[in-house]
């Protein structure tokens, strides 16, 4: 449950500071230079894949950015996906962890190691258009 919340909270605070208008450097720059990009490796694979299902649930019909690399189509299609996922008793928990296309896609970013980067940095795109708080 620590590595949860730890991760989350560095996500958290790598996503705010990308909001800085003044800010130049990439998801992956900031996530490395910060120490996330560490963090995220050390993550286990449901951790990271959880993390990013409930980023793109909380960044629903949020995402409008242009697709310019494999990190942004994921970011965009994970959201588009949550956006359009069915409502129930405990939405965000289903859409994070009932096998779905979205599911199987964020399964693969996590588990595979020659992913990671690109899942940490789907995972920061949709942070960083969270509205409000990541709850």
């Amino acid at each position: 449950m620590i590595d949860l919340f730890a991760t989350r909270t560095a996500l958290i605070v790598t996503a705010n500071l990308l909001r800085v208008p003044a800010e130049r450097r990439t998801p992956l720059e900031l996530a490395t230079q910060g120490g996330v990009l560490d963090m995220w490796e050390q993550a286990a694979p449901e951790l990271r894949r959880t993390l990013l299902l409930q980023a793109a649930w909380e960044a629903r019909g949020r995402f409008t950015g242009e697709a310019e690399d494999d990190a942004s189509r994921y970011a965009g299609f994970l959201a588009d996906a949550a956006a359009q996922a069915p409502e129930g008793d405990y939405p965000r928990d289903d859409f994070a962890h009932l096998r779905s296309p979205a599911f199987s896609v964020a399964s693969s970013l996590a588990f595979d190691r020659d992913d990671l980067k690109i899942a940490l940095s789907a995972t920061l795109l949709l942070a960083v258009r969270i509205p409000g708080r990541w709850t």
